[in-house]
C-alpha cells in the first residue's frame, strides 16, 4: 500500500498580471479564513505558507490587529513558514541576494516560530547547481523543487542532490507542480476518481511507496475539507494510505525505508514536463541590468563602506541596509525579476530598484562626506578619497569625476606625487544643479566638468587612501592624446577594418581571433517568457553597416569608437518580407588600458524596432564541446549542444531546450592554446548558436509585445502565462551595455583568475568639495589619512565585507571561482578571527582550503590583532 502524504499549502505569487496591491487584497481575505478554519478545527493542519516569509509581512501590513492569531498558530506549528523571505528565481539573482534571502528569511521565522526545515523552491524557472551548497550552508537537509527535472537528469523524483563543493541535500520533486491535486471534491466517490490519474502520474518516478500530493494552487483559499474526504477514503479503498502530513514528516518517512538515494550533481534545466521559459534571462533586460547594479553597489560599495566607517566609530544603518535587500528581493521572485508580468507590474519591478539604487546612494555619499570630514588634510587641496572594497592592497584605473573653474589641475598622493590622469569626457555643468546655494542665484555658474581616469596605487585592504585635487596647478603628466588605428599594449593588439570587422591578436601566445564583437539582429516571435526565433528569421549582422571609426591614445589608455546605423525591419511582418525599413543606431566605444591584459566594451542602442533579439558574437575556433559560465559563488561546465536537443520533438517537451543559458556575469570557451571570456555588468544570458558551435552569442537585448503566446517554434502548444499585450517590453530607446572581454593565453590558470577578478574592480572614488544637498552636524571624530579594517591574503575572490547580522561584528567573504581547490589564506585583522557559514553561525574545523564553487566566509569580533 502506499502512503500518500497531503501536504496543504498556497503558491502566493506576490505579483504576476496582477499588482501586489491586488495581491494585498486578496491576502486579507485569504488569511481571514485560513485563521478561522484552523481555530474551529484543531485537526486541521499543517499548513505551508509557501515558504517565505513575506507573506506574513504582506498579510500584517493590512491587518496588524491579528499578529497574535497569526503568531499562535505558527508556534503550534499548524501554519509553517519560511524558510525563505521571498521565492526568488535562483538562476537570474546573485549570490549575495540569496544568501541575505535566507538570512533575513530565518530571521522572520525566529520572530514568529521555527522555520520550515526544507528548501521549498516550488516554482523557479529552473534549478541552480548550488542549491544543495546554499541549504547545507542554513543547516537545511532536505529540498523540495518543482521546474527542472526529468528522468534524463535522474531516473527517480527522491535523489540525493551534492552541489559541486560537496554539500547534499534530500531532495523531492514535484513532477507535475505544486498545484497538481488542486480543488479536489468534498465528496470521497468524486475524490476518488480525481485523484486516480493524479496519483498514477505522482507515483511514476517514486522511488519508495511514500508519494507527495501537494494539494493547493495559486492564491486559492484553504481546501480545508479535503482532509475528511481522504480520511473517508482510507476506509472505502485499500491501495492508497492517506495521511495529513507535511514536507518535513515526508522526509522522515521516506528516510524509515533506508532506502539508498541515486545520486545527482549539476543544474537542473530540463523542461520535459514543465517550462521553465528560458527567455527570462534576457527579459526586460533594463531590468536585469538595474537589479544588478544595485546587488553589486550593496555588497561590494555600501556594505563594505559602511564597515569601514563603524570600525572607525560611525554608525551602521542595519536596518536600513535590510530593508533595500528586502525591496530588491520582493523583484527577485520568479515573475518578478524574470519580466514576465504585466507592463504595470514591471514598472513596479523597476521602481522598487531605482528606490534602492536611490537610497544606497545617498547613504554613500554622506558616509563619504563624514569620512572625508574627519581626516584632517596632509597637503593643500580638496581631499579624494580612494576606497578599496577588496581585503588585498590594490591599484589601477578609477573614475572620478570632478567639477572646477580652474583651467589647469592636478592629482598628488599623501607624500606629494602627482598621479597620472586621463579626461576621458569633458563639459560644462551649470552649478546650480548641484549647490543647493546657488539655485537661487540670478546668474549661472558654470564649472567644467571632467571625468577622469585616474591612476592610483598602494590603496589598503578593505580601507581606503586619501590623495588631493589640487586646482589652478599645471600637471607635469602627459595630456595629449593622439589619434589611432588600433588599440595596442604589451599583451593585446585590436585592430578595425573599412567594415568595422575586429580583429584581436593576443601577442602572449600569437593566437588570433577574427570578428570578434561582431553584432547580429534576429527577430523574436517569442514573449515574455521565451525567445522563440520565427519560423524564417532574418539574421542581420553589423558588417556592411558601419557609418564611422575613431581611435585616440592617452597617458593611460587608448580607445576605438566605431558607429553603425544598421538597417533592420522595424517588426516580425517586415522581417517576414525582407523588408529593412528602419534603423539601429549603435555605438560601440572599446578601451585598452596600458596596464591591463582586457579590453573594456561600451555599448549603445537606440532600439527603435520590435520584436528582435540583438547579440554580441565571440567567435573562440576553439574545438570543444563543453565551456564555463559562472553561477552563484561559483562555476558550471555546460554542454554546447544539449543532447537532449536530439530528442524533445519525439518526447515532446514543453519546451526547447536550447543551448541558452543562464550567467551571473561571465561565460568562457577555452582549449589548452587559446580562449576567450567575457565579463558582463547585469547581463545574464548568452547561447551557443546550433550552427556556430565555437561561438559564445551573448545577449544583449530582446524585445517582445507580449506577455504570453502560443505555438511557438521553440515552445509548441498553449501560451505560458496570460496572452496580454507587453508594449513596454519592447523596451524602446536608448540602452547602454557594459563587458570586458579577455583572452586566454594559459587555459583558466591562476593569473586569468587574478585578471578577472581585478576586470570585475571594487575601487571608488569620492572627492570632497564642501557642497552637499543635505547638512550634518559634524561628528566630532578624527579619522587617519589611510586606513585598513582587514586584509586577506587569498585567491579567492572578493564577495563581500558587512557588518554581523546579530552581532557587533564584521563578516568578509570570498568564494572559489575556479573549477579547483583553492587554498583558503591567511586573514590579518584586529580581532579575533571565525569561520562561520552562510547563515552566520560558527564552523567547528577551521577552512585551510575553499572547494571549488564554494563561499569562504569569516567574522571578526574586535579586540587584539590575530590572524586566521
Amino acid at each position: 500500500m502506499k502512503t500518500v502524504h497531503l501536504v496543504q499549502h498556497t503558491h502566493w505569487d506576490r505579483e504576476w498580471y496582477f499588482t501586489e496591491n491586488d495581491s494585498k487584497a486578496v491576502l486579507y481575505y485569504f488569511m481571514d479564513d485560513l485563521l478561522q478554519r484552523l481555530e474551529d478545527d484543531n485537526t486541521l493542519g499543517p499548513f505551508v505558507l509557501d515558504g517565505q516569509t513575506v507573506v506574513i509581512e504582506d498579510y500584517l501590513s493590512v491587518a496588524p490587529h491579528q499578529e497574535t492569531r497569526l503568531r499562535q498558530l505558527i508556534e503550534q506549528g499548524r501554519i509553517v513558514i519560511g524558510p525563505w523571505y521571498t521565492q526568488s528565481d535562483f538562476l537570474v539573482v546573485g549570490a549575495e541576494s540569496i544568501t541575505r534571502n535566507l538570512l533575513l528569511g530565518q530571521a522572520d521565522c525566529q520572530r514568529f516560530g521555527d522555520a520550515m526545515p526544507v528548501g521549498y523552491v516550488p516554482d523557479s524557472f529552473g534549478q541552480s547547481a548550488q542549491l544543495p551548497m546554499f541549504l547545507q550552508q542554513f543547516a537545511i537537509d532536505h529540498a523540495v523543487i518543482w521546474r527542472g527535472w526529468s528522468e534524463h537528469n535522474v531516473p527517480f523524483s527522491e535523489f540525493s542532490w551534492q552541489a559541486a563543493d560537496g554539500s547534499k541535500v534530500t531532495t523531492a520533486v514535484l513532477p507535475w507542480g505544486y498545484g497538481c491535486a488542486k480543488w479536489l471534491p468534498d465528496s470521497p466517490s468524486a475524490g476518488l476518481t480525481a485523484l486516480q490519474p493524479i496519483l498514477e502520474k505522482q507515483t511514476r518516478f517514486s522511488l519508495t511507496e511514500n508519494v507527495l500530493l501537494p494539494n493547493g494552487n495559486d492564491q486559492s483559499p484553504f481546501e480545508y475539507r479535503v482532509p475528511q474526504m481522504l480520511d473517508q477514503l482510507n476506509q472505502q479503498q485499500d491501495e492508497y494510505r492517506f495521511v495529513r502530513s507535511s514536507f518535513s514528516q515526508f522526509f522522515q518517512a521516506l528516510e524509515n525505508t533506508n532506502v539508498t538515494l541515486p545520486i545527482y550533481q549539476g543544474e537542473l534545466l530540463s523542461p520535459k514536463y514543465m517550462r521553465i521559459h528560458r527567455g527570462i534571462f534576457s527579459t526586460r533586460v533594463d531590468i536585469k541590468q538595474l537589479n544588478a547594479r544595485l546587488e553589486q553597489t550593496l555588497s561590494q560599495h555600501l556594505e563594505p563602506l559602511l564597515a569601514v566607517n563603524w570600525r572607525l566609530g560611525l554608525p551602521y544603518p542595519q536596518y536600513a541596509v535590510d530593508n533595500i535587500w528586502r525591496e530588491a528581493m520582493k523583484s527577485h521572485a520568479h515573475d518578478s525579476i524574470g519580466g514576465c508580468n504585466s507592463d504595470r507590474v514591471n514598472a513596479m519591478v523597476k521602481n522598487r530598484l531605482e528606490s534602492g539604487l536611490e537610497m544606497a546612494h545617498q547613504l554613500i555619499d554622506l558616509n563619504m562626506k563624514m569620512l572625508a570630514e574627519g581626516i584632517t588634510a596632509q597637503l593643500d587641496g580638496k581631499k579624494i578619497i580612494i576606497f578599496n572594497a577588496r581585503p588585498h592592497i590594490s591599484a589601477g584605473l578609477v573614475e572620478l569625476t570632478i567639477f572646477t573653474p580652474e583651467q589647469d589641475f592636478r592629482v598628488v598622493d599623501s607624500a606629494g606625487n602627482e598621479c597620472r590622469w586621463q579626461i576621458i569626457e569633458e563639459g560644462r555643468q551649470d552649478m546650480s544643479i548641484i549647490v543647493q546655494e546657488l539655485s537661487n542665484s540670478t546668474e549661472t555658474t558654470w564649472y567644467r566638468k571632467c571625468r577622469l581616469l585616474l591612476e592610483v596605487a598602494d590603496i589598503p585592504a578593505c580601507g581606503y587612501q586619501t590623495l588631493y585635487l589640487q586646482e589652478g596647478v599645471r600637471a607635469e603628466c602627459d595630456q595629449q592624446v593622439e589619434s589611432v588605428v588600433k588599440l595596442e599594449n604589451p599583451w593585446l593588439m585590436l585592430e578595425a577594418d573599412k567594415q568595422g570587422i575586429l580583429t584581436l591578436t593576443d601577442k602572449r601566445n600569437q593566437q588570433t581571433y577574427h570578428h570578434v564583437l561582431q553584432l547580429v539582429d534576429g527577430g523574436d516571435a517569442g514573449d515574455n517568457y521565451n525567445y522563440s526565433p520565427p519560423f524564417n528569421d532574418w539574421l542581420i549582422n553589423s558588417d556592411d553597416f558601419l557609418t564611422s571609426v575613431t581611435g585616440q591614445q592617452g597617458v593611460l589608455q587608448c580607445s576605438l569608437t566605431l558607429n553603425w546605423q544598421m538597417a533592420v525591419p522595424e517588426d516580425l511582418e517586415a522581417r517576414n518580407a525582407r523588408r529593412a525599413n528602419s534603423e539601429l543606431e549603435i555605438t560601440m566605444t572599446i578601451t585598452l588600458a596600458h596596464s591591463d591584459t582586457w579590453f573594456d566594451v561600451a555599448i549603445s542602442v537606440n532600439n527603435t524596432v520590435r520584436d528582435h533579439r540583438l547579440q554580441v558574437l565571440l567567435p573562440t575556433n576553439v574545438q570543444q564541446h563543453i565551456h564555463f559560465a559562472d553561477q552563484p559563488f561559483g562555476l558550471i561546465e555546460r554542454q554546447n549542444m544539449p543532447p537532449e536537443m536530439a530528442v524533445w520533438q519525439d518526447e515532446q517537451w514543453t519546451e526547447a531546450p536550447v543551448a541558452l543559458y543562464p550567467m551571473q556575469s561571465q561565460v568562457m570557451m577555452y582549449d589548452e592554446k587559446r580562449g576567450l571570456c567575457v565579463l558582463t555588468e547585469g547581463l545574464r544570458e548568452y547561447q551557443i548558436p546550433e550552427n556556430m558551435q565555437d561561438v559564445m552569442a551573448v545577449t544583449l537585448l530582446r524585445s517582445v509585445g507580449w506577455l504570453g503566446q502560443a505555438n511557438m517554434p521553440y515552445r509548441p502548444g498553449r501560451a505560458s502565462g496570460m496572452v496580454l499585450p507587453s508594449p513596454d517590453s519592447q523596451i524602446q530607446g536608448v540602452h547602454h551595455f557594459k563587458l570586458s572581454l579577455l583572452a586566454m593565453n594559459n587555459g583558466a590558470d591562476s593569473a586569468f583568475w587574478r585578471d578577472v577578478e581585478r576586470a570585475r574592480g571594487n575601487l571608488h572614488a569620492w572627492l570632497e568639495t564642501g557642497w552637499s544637498r543635505f547638512r550634518t552636524n559634524p561628528h566630532g571624530r578624527v579619522f587617519p589619512p589611510h586606513f585598513s579594517v582587514l586584509s586577506w591574503d587569498t585567491e579567492l575572490h572578493f564577495s563581500t565585507l558587512k557588518k554581523a547580522q546579530h552581532s557587533d561584528a564584521l563578516v568578509v567573504r570570498a568564494w572559489n571561482p575556479t573549477a579547483r581547490t583553492v587554498e583558503h589564506g591567511k586573514i590579518t585583522a584586529n580581532g579575533e578571527v571565525t569561520a562561520v557559514t552562510l547563515a552566520e553561525t560558527a564552523l567547528q574545523t577551521h577552512q585551510e582550503w575553499v572547494q571549488t564553487c564554494a563561499p569562504a566566509t569569516c567574522v571578526i569580533h574586535s579586540g587584539g590583532e590575530k590572524t586566521c
